[in-house]
């Protein structure tokens, strides 16, 4: 027997052991030493098309790609095509549908992955970008589960991010000046955490900063983090490489710690790249979508690495949606479910080289700030609901309009044809199916009302 069998056998045996495990239960003890450390990662304002593994050679992600590699990487994960509704979904792992209030705001009735992995026993703590917190309902990091915080667009800071950045850790405004970096600061607490906690099973949710405009320097920019000649897109470019850099010098930190081996490491993004943005992708020049209900505004890259778990080098082309993200914790941690209607599913089997319960269609819900978002299909509640399904190879919105996923910009529709076996027909059949079997309009969200004209 060779050295590659015999190690792909190694691996399915630990899969089966583990899937076994968390099907049947285990004495108490046992689940305790078993259970595996869990961090979330998902950088702000970064396509799919912004990664190595994903096919890009402009920007450099050494570090993420070596995750991709060593791990298993998803071709069609989607996030929702803006911050708010992305953070708020993965969260909760429910449609923005059920539970979207207003754009920063994460009403505070809902149960998050924070909660849940908190009861299940985790140290749990959370790090980055926050925005969750405004009217008429919002939530604070102790609300939803967290232990302990560091973050940035919080109650007490101010807009700076990156340089001198204005941040809320544990309820103190940090003292900083210019020399500070946010990205930094940020990952320091994470490895401090991480170091604090290493002697049980923890939760880390890091939403950094990193990319979001303004595209600034990073301290590896060249010449200096005082440079004022580079573009745009240089600083975007060297601001990918910093983030990449910051997943690298987590996973350094667990391998001197020895945790590496039980520690579970999930990569994603919460939308598409920024609109004032253009870059070369594999011979064309792509424009960023975020805001936009299209391929380039959540498709989303997905790398999850747990070495000794997940064999190396998978790829998965399974759909996978932000409200699979909650239940695939709950998979991992042997959480129990919060008590609410869920619309996600586990992809965690497909992790483990099994088949599990792939997705048929992606429903999704966005209620755009940006409201030239809505022209195209928007209706509803303020004529600014935009609702449609998708699978791998199209995508039918709610007014009818059906698109192949393929078309990135979505300027080619699909026009109606009489074949029913025609493949774009069945996917129109089924996608109305789908969109027919989920609510009609948000169930929290409340319409604006009219105003009096004739008031003085």
């Amino acid at each position: 027997m060779n050295h590659s069998t015999m190690k792909t056998i190694v691996y399915s045996v630990r899969s089966l052991i583990i899937a076994v495990t968390m099907l049947l239960g285990s004495a108490a003890s046992v689940a305790d030493a078993a259970k595996p450390n869990i961090i979330l990662i998902m950088a702000d304002d970064s396509a799919v098309d912004n990664y190595g593994s994903y096919g890009s050679s402009f920007f450099k992600t050494p570090r993420l790609d070596a995750l991709a590699r060593s791990g298993i990487r998803f071709t069609h994960c989607y996030s929702e095509p803006v911050c708010t509704a992305s953070r708020v979904k993965i969260m909760t792992g429910r449609d923005n549908v059920r539970n979207y209030v207003a754009f920063g705001t994460l009403d505070k009735t809902e149960t998050t992955f924070g909660t849940m992995l908190k009861k299940a026993g985790y140290a749990t703590a959370v790090a980055g970008k926050w925005q969750l917190h405004g009217a008429p309902n919002g939530s604070l990091a102790p609300e939803c589960g967290f232990d302990t915080y560091c973050l940035w667009n919080y109650p007490g800071t101010e807009r700076s991010r990156f340089w001198n950045p204005s941040i809320v850790r544990d309820g103190k405004l940090l003292e900083t000046d210019e020399k500070d970096y946010g990205p930094d600061i940020f990952t320091d607490y994470v490895i401090d955490f991480i170091d604090q906690h290493k002697s049980e099973p923890f939760f880390v949710y890091y939403p950094m900063v990193l990319v979001h405009s303004p595209f600034l320097t990073t301290p590896d920019s060249k010449p200096s983090p005082a440079n004022k000649n580079a573009t745009p897109l240089e600083n975007f470019q060297d601001m990918t490489a910093y983030a990449d850099k910051c997943v690298g010098r987590i996973i350094d930190s667990l391998d001197e710690m020895g945790l590496r081996e039980n520690t579970i490491v999930i990569y994603t993004t919460d939308n598409g790249t920024g609109r004032s943005l253009t870059y070369p992708f594999q011979g064309e020049q792509r424009v960023g979508e975020k805001a936009y209900a299209t391929e380039a505004g959540s498709h989303a890259p997905l790398i999850i690495n747990a070495p000794g778990t997940i064999q190396p080098g998978l790829v998965c082309d399974d759909l996978v949606d932000f409200s699979d993200v909650l239940p695939t914790l709950a998979n991992i941690s042997d959480a129990k479910l919060p008590d609410v209607e869920l619309d996600g599913r586990s992809f965690w089997p497909q992790c483990l080289g099994q088949n599990g319960s792939p997705r048929k269609f992606i429903f999704q819900y966005y209620y755009p700030k940006f409201q030239l978002a809505a022209k195209a299909h928007g209706g509803g509640v303020n004529n600014n609901e935009i609702i449609w399904a998708q699978n791998q190879e199209y995508k039918l919105y709610n007014d009818g309009t059906l698109y192949a996923v393929a078309d990135r910009y979505e300027k080619r529709p699909i026009q109606p044809n009489r074949d029913p076996n025609n493949p774009a027909e069945r996917a129109r059949k089924m996608l109305r199916d789908a969109i027919d079997s989920m609510p009609a309009s948000g169930q929290k969200l409340r319409a604006r009302k009219p105003q009096n004209k004739n008031k003085n």
